[in-house]
Protein backbone atom coordinates (compact mmCIF):
# COMPACT_ATOMS: atom_id res chain seq x y z
CA UNK A 1 0.00 0.00 0.00
CA UNK A 2 1.15 3.25 -1.22
CA UNK A 3 -1.11 6.06 -0.12
CA UNK A 4 0.85 7.60 2.76
CA UNK A 5 2.16 11.29 1.75
CA UNK A 6 4.10 13.19 4.02
CA UNK A 7 3.45 16.36 3.05
CA UNK A 8 0.10 16.17 5.60
CA UNK A 9 3.29 15.92 8.69
CA UNK A 10 6.23 17.33 7.61
CA UNK A 11 7.73 19.27 10.40
CA UNK A 12 5.57 18.30 13.10
CA UNK A 13 6.59 17.06 16.89
CA UNK A 14 7.80 13.29 15.01
CA UNK A 15 10.17 15.24 12.54
CA UNK A 16 11.52 17.53 15.38
CA UNK A 17 12.99 14.18 16.99
CA UNK A 18 14.02 12.17 13.73
CA UNK A 19 15.55 15.47 12.34
CA UNK A 20 17.77 16.67 15.49
CA UNK A 21 18.93 12.95 15.84
CA UNK A 22 19.86 12.63 12.06
CA UNK A 23 21.64 16.33 12.00
CA UNK A 24 23.55 15.32 15.39
CA UNK A 25 24.78 11.86 14.03
CA UNK A 26 25.82 13.50 10.84
CA UNK A 27 27.81 15.83 12.06
CA UNK A 28 29.74 13.23 14.20
CA UNK A 29 29.83 11.43 11.34
CA UNK A 30 31.67 14.48 9.38
CA UNK A 31 34.04 15.18 12.05
CA UNK A 32 36.50 13.00 10.14
CA UNK A 33 37.53 14.59 6.82
CA UNK A 34 37.49 11.07 4.98
CA UNK A 35 34.34 10.83 3.04
CA UNK A 36 30.62 7.62 4.63
CA UNK A 37 28.34 6.36 3.15
CA UNK A 38 24.77 6.97 4.52
CA UNK A 39 21.59 5.34 3.09
CA UNK A 40 17.75 6.70 3.68
CA UNK A 41 15.51 3.76 3.02
CA UNK A 42 12.18 5.98 2.68
CA UNK A 43 13.15 9.21 1.44
CA UNK A 44 9.55 11.19 0.57
CA UNK A 45 9.99 14.26 -1.65
CA UNK A 46 13.08 15.52 0.34
CA UNK A 47 11.84 18.97 0.80
CA UNK A 48 7.88 19.89 1.86
CA UNK A 49 6.03 23.52 1.75
CA UNK A 50 4.97 24.93 4.87
CA UNK A 51 2.11 26.70 3.43
CA UNK A 52 0.66 23.69 1.15
CA UNK A 53 -3.02 23.09 1.99
CA UNK A 54 -2.29 19.53 2.96
CA UNK A 55 0.39 21.07 5.44
CA UNK A 56 -2.56 23.83 6.84
CA UNK A 57 -4.91 20.93 7.13
CA UNK A 58 -3.68 18.94 9.78
CA UNK A 59 -1.85 21.82 11.83
CA UNK A 60 1.05 19.78 12.72
CA UNK A 61 3.92 21.96 11.51
CA UNK A 62 1.72 24.69 12.98
CA UNK A 63 1.95 22.61 16.65
CA UNK A 64 5.74 21.74 15.98
CA UNK A 65 8.10 23.12 14.20
CA UNK A 66 6.59 26.57 14.13
CA UNK A 67 6.42 26.84 17.96
CA UNK A 68 9.91 25.94 17.88
CA UNK A 69 11.30 28.46 15.80
CA UNK A 70 9.60 31.40 17.17
CA UNK A 71 11.30 30.28 20.49
CA UNK A 72 14.81 29.26 18.79
CA UNK A 73 16.48 32.17 20.38
CA UNK A 74 15.74 30.73 23.66
CA UNK A 75 16.49 27.07 22.87
CA UNK A 76 19.77 25.36 24.16
CA UNK A 77 22.90 24.94 22.50
CA UNK A 78 22.44 21.41 21.85
CA UNK A 79 19.32 22.14 19.80
CA UNK A 80 21.01 24.96 18.31
CA UNK A 81 22.90 22.68 15.07
CA UNK A 82 19.56 21.30 13.89
CA UNK A 83 17.66 24.97 14.08
CA UNK A 84 20.41 26.77 12.58
CA UNK A 85 19.76 24.36 9.57
CA UNK A 86 16.14 24.47 9.54
CA UNK A 87 16.14 28.39 9.52
CA UNK A 88 17.53 28.04 6.02
CA UNK A 89 14.52 26.79 4.85
CA UNK A 90 11.84 28.06 7.67
CA UNK A 91 12.60 31.37 6.38
CA UNK A 92 11.05 30.78 2.99
CA UNK A 93 8.01 28.82 4.42
CA UNK A 94 10.22 25.33 3.69
CA UNK A 95 10.62 22.32 5.74
CA UNK A 96 13.84 20.15 4.57
CA UNK A 97 13.21 16.71 4.82
CA UNK A 98 15.77 14.22 5.68
CA UNK A 99 17.49 14.16 2.44
CA UNK A 100 17.88 17.24 1.90
CA UNK A 101 19.63 17.43 5.81
CA UNK A 102 21.47 14.89 4.57
CA UNK A 103 22.91 16.03 1.16
CA UNK A 104 23.60 19.49 3.47
CA UNK A 105 25.79 17.28 6.00
CA UNK A 106 27.49 14.59 4.40
CA UNK A 107 31.34 15.47 4.18
CA UNK A 108 33.07 15.63 0.87
CA UNK A 109 32.67 12.95 -1.76
CA UNK A 110 30.55 10.42 0.71
CA UNK A 111 27.82 8.43 -0.83
CA UNK A 112 24.40 9.02 -0.41
CA UNK A 113 21.58 6.78 -1.18
CA UNK A 114 17.88 7.71 -0.97
CA UNK A 115 15.07 4.93 -1.75
CA UNK A 116 11.60 5.85 -2.51
CA UNK A 117 8.91 3.72 -3.47
CA UNK A 118 6.14 6.16 -3.64
CA UNK A 119 5.99 7.26 -7.60
CA UNK A 120 4.62 10.75 -6.95
CA UNK A 121 7.44 11.11 -3.80
CA UNK A 122 10.01 9.43 -6.33
CA UNK A 123 9.25 12.59 -9.12
CA UNK A 124 9.42 14.88 -6.12
CA UNK A 125 12.13 13.91 -4.79
CA UNK A 126 13.89 13.75 -8.43
CA UNK A 127 13.13 17.59 -8.69
CA UNK A 128 14.13 18.77 -5.48
CA UNK A 129 17.58 16.98 -5.81
CA UNK A 130 18.41 18.55 -8.55
CA UNK A 131 17.56 21.99 -7.48
CA UNK A 132 20.82 23.90 -5.17
CA UNK A 133 20.26 23.27 -1.76
CA UNK A 134 19.34 26.37 0.56
CA UNK A 135 22.48 26.01 2.30
CA UNK A 136 24.31 26.76 -1.22
CA UNK A 137 26.83 24.53 0.37
CA UNK A 138 30.01 23.61 -1.93
CA UNK A 139 30.82 19.82 -1.27
CA UNK A 140 30.64 17.10 -3.85
CA UNK A 141 28.95 14.19 -2.74
CA UNK A 142 27.72 11.02 -4.84
CA UNK A 143 23.86 10.76 -4.41
CA UNK A 144 22.09 7.49 -5.81
CA UNK A 145 18.62 7.78 -6.71
CA UNK A 146 16.38 4.49 -5.96
CA UNK A 147 12.91 4.20 -7.02
CA UNK A 148 12.57 0.73 -5.39
CA UNK A 149 12.02 -0.99 -1.79
CA UNK A 150 14.19 0.55 0.75
CA UNK A 151 14.65 -2.37 2.48
CA UNK A 152 15.94 -4.14 -0.91
CA UNK A 153 18.30 -1.39 -1.20
CA UNK A 154 19.70 -1.24 2.06
CA UNK A 155 20.50 -5.22 1.66
CA UNK A 156 22.01 -5.27 -2.14
CA UNK A 157 24.41 -1.94 -1.01
CA UNK A 158 25.59 -2.93 2.32
CA UNK A 159 28.22 -3.07 3.39
CA UNK A 160 29.16 -0.20 1.46
CA UNK A 161 33.02 -0.02 0.29
CA UNK A 162 35.39 2.89 0.37
CA UNK A 163 34.49 5.27 -2.99
CA UNK A 164 36.31 8.32 -4.45
CA UNK A 165 34.06 8.99 -7.36
CA UNK A 166 36.60 12.26 -8.47
CA UNK A 167 39.10 9.19 -8.79
CA UNK A 168 37.33 6.85 -9.92
CA UNK A 169 38.54 4.29 -6.68
CA UNK A 170 36.83 1.46 -4.86
CA UNK A 171 38.74 -0.22 -2.38
CA UNK A 172 37.64 -3.36 -0.26
CA UNK A 173 38.00 -1.74 2.99
CA UNK A 174 34.19 -1.25 4.29
CA UNK A 175 33.14 2.06 4.43
CA UNK A 176 31.79 4.18 7.88
CA UNK A 177 28.42 5.26 7.70
CA UNK A 178 24.46 4.79 9.01
CA UNK A 179 21.03 3.76 7.33
CA UNK A 180 17.82 6.08 8.24
CA UNK A 181 14.71 3.62 8.42
CA UNK A 182 12.07 5.79 9.04
CA UNK A 183 8.47 3.68 7.11
CA UNK A 184 5.10 4.78 7.64
CA UNK A 185 4.16 1.48 9.24
CA UNK A 186 0.71 1.63 7.31
CA UNK A 187 0.85 -2.58 6.78
CA UNK A 188 1.27 -4.79 9.93
CA UNK A 189 4.24 -6.58 7.39
CA UNK A 190 6.39 -3.68 8.53
CA UNK A 191 7.62 -4.74 11.77
CA UNK A 192 8.99 -7.92 10.89
CA UNK A 193 10.60 -6.41 7.28
CA UNK A 194 12.28 -4.32 9.97
CA UNK A 195 13.44 -6.55 11.81
CA UNK A 196 15.02 -8.72 9.39
CA UNK A 197 16.34 -5.96 7.58
CA UNK A 198 18.40 -3.92 10.58
CA UNK A 199 19.54 -7.85 11.78
CA UNK A 200 21.11 -8.42 8.45
CA UNK A 201 22.31 -5.27 7.65
CA UNK A 202 23.79 -5.45 11.29
CA UNK A 203 25.58 -8.53 10.72
CA UNK A 204 27.34 -7.60 7.92
CA UNK A 205 28.07 -3.93 8.79
CA UNK A 206 28.87 -3.93 12.43
CA UNK A 207 29.84 -0.40 12.56
CA UNK A 208 27.01 0.77 10.50
CA UNK A 209 25.19 3.76 12.95
CA UNK A 210 21.80 2.39 12.32
CA UNK A 211 18.89 4.20 13.27
CA UNK A 212 15.02 3.25 13.40
CA UNK A 213 12.32 5.89 13.59
CA UNK A 214 9.18 4.44 15.00
CA UNK A 215 5.39 5.64 15.71
CA UNK A 216 3.51 5.48 19.38
CA UNK A 217 0.29 4.32 18.96
CA UNK A 218 -1.91 2.67 21.03
CA UNK A 219 -3.04 0.46 18.50
CA UNK A 220 -0.16 -1.04 17.85
CA UNK A 221 1.99 -0.46 21.17
CA UNK A 222 2.37 -4.10 21.43
CA UNK A 223 3.71 -4.64 17.81
CA UNK A 224 6.36 -1.88 18.47
CA UNK A 225 7.63 -3.03 21.83
CA UNK A 226 7.69 -6.67 20.78
CA UNK A 227 9.60 -5.23 17.56
CA UNK A 228 12.32 -3.23 19.63
CA UNK A 229 12.63 -6.05 22.21
CA UNK A 230 13.91 -8.61 18.92
CA UNK A 231 15.91 -5.71 17.67
CA UNK A 232 18.00 -5.41 20.86
CA UNK A 233 17.91 -9.27 21.54
CA UNK A 234 19.62 -9.98 18.32
CA UNK A 235 22.10 -7.17 18.25
CA UNK A 236 23.66 -7.78 22.28
CA UNK A 237 23.33 -11.33 20.74
CA UNK A 238 25.90 -10.98 18.41
CA UNK A 239 27.83 -8.72 20.48
CA UNK A 240 26.98 -7.39 24.14
CA UNK A 241 29.28 -4.74 23.63
CA UNK A 242 27.28 -3.02 21.06
CA UNK A 243 25.70 0.28 22.23
CA UNK A 244 21.92 1.06 21.80
CA UNK A 245 20.48 4.05 22.42
CA UNK A 246 16.20 4.78 22.58
CA UNK A 247 14.86 7.96 22.61
CA UNK A 248 11.60 9.21 22.79
CA UNK A 249 9.16 12.29 22.53
CA UNK A 250 5.32 12.47 23.33
CA UNK A 251 3.42 15.49 23.56
CA UNK A 252 0.57 13.52 24.87
CA UNK A 253 -0.65 11.20 27.33
CA UNK A 254 -0.94 7.65 25.80
CA UNK A 255 -4.28 7.90 27.76
CA UNK A 256 -5.60 11.08 26.10
CA UNK A 257 -5.80 9.73 22.78
CA UNK A 258 -9.00 8.69 21.02
CA UNK A 259 -8.05 6.12 18.38
CA UNK A 260 -9.32 6.60 14.80
CA UNK A 261 -9.02 5.34 11.02
CA UNK A 262 -6.64 7.46 9.26
CA UNK A 263 -9.25 8.46 6.82
CA UNK A 264 -11.59 9.89 9.61
CA UNK A 265 -11.69 13.78 10.08
CA UNK A 266 -10.50 14.86 13.19
CA UNK A 267 -11.86 17.52 14.74
CA UNK A 268 -11.99 17.60 18.43
CA UNK A 269 -10.30 14.42 19.02
CA UNK A 270 -6.35 14.86 19.87
CA UNK A 271 -3.83 13.53 17.22
CA UNK A 272 -3.14 9.80 16.94
CA UNK A 273 0.14 10.07 17.02
CA UNK A 274 0.99 10.73 20.67
CA UNK A 275 4.54 10.29 19.96
CA UNK A 276 7.61 8.83 18.16
CA UNK A 277 10.74 7.27 19.26
CA UNK A 278 14.36 6.97 17.41
CA UNK A 279 16.08 3.55 18.17
CA UNK A 280 19.99 3.70 17.22
CA UNK A 281 22.37 0.96 17.18
CA UNK A 282 26.06 2.49 17.70
CA UNK A 283 24.76 5.35 18.84
CA UNK A 284 27.59 8.27 18.96
CA UNK A 285 29.33 9.79 21.80
CA UNK A 286 27.36 12.55 23.75
CA UNK A 287 23.92 11.65 21.85
CA UNK A 288 22.65 10.39 24.86
CA UNK A 289 23.30 13.89 26.79
CA UNK A 290 22.48 16.22 24.14
CA UNK A 291 19.56 14.50 23.63
CA UNK A 292 18.50 15.01 27.56
CA UNK A 293 18.84 18.90 27.07
CA UNK A 294 17.06 19.14 23.84
CA UNK A 295 14.22 16.63 24.42
CA UNK A 296 14.01 18.44 27.93
CA UNK A 297 13.15 21.54 26.04
CA UNK A 298 11.58 20.67 22.86
CA UNK A 299 8.56 19.36 25.45
CA UNK A 300 8.79 22.64 27.44
CA UNK A 301 7.95 24.22 24.35
CA UNK A 302 5.59 21.97 21.88
CA UNK A 303 3.46 20.64 25.43
CA UNK A 304 4.71 21.34 28.90
CA UNK A 305 1.54 20.05 30.96
CA UNK A 306 1.13 17.00 28.97
CA UNK A 307 4.65 16.06 27.12
CA UNK A 308 7.24 14.04 28.33
CA UNK A 309 10.53 12.78 26.58
CA UNK A 310 12.55 9.48 27.98
CA UNK A 311 16.32 8.35 27.25
CA UNK A 312 17.11 4.60 27.59
CA UNK A 313 20.28 3.01 27.12
CA UNK A 314 20.81 -0.63 26.35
Amino acid sequence: MLSYLHEYHAGNHADILKHFVLTYILQYLSKKEEPFSFFDTHAGSGLYDLLDNRCIKTGEAENGIVKLMNSADDLPQSLKSYTDLIKLYYNYKRYPGSPEIERILLSDESVLNLAELHPEEYENLCRNIKESPFSKRTKKINIQLHHRNGYEMLNALTPPKRVIPSKEIISSRIQRGGVLIDPSYEESSEFDNIVKTICEVHKKWSNGIIILWYPLLQLKETQIENMLLQLVTNVKKKNSNTEIIDLRLCINSKESHKETSLSEKMVNNPPRLYGSGMFVINYPWKLDDNAESALSSIVNVLSPKEGSFSVKKY
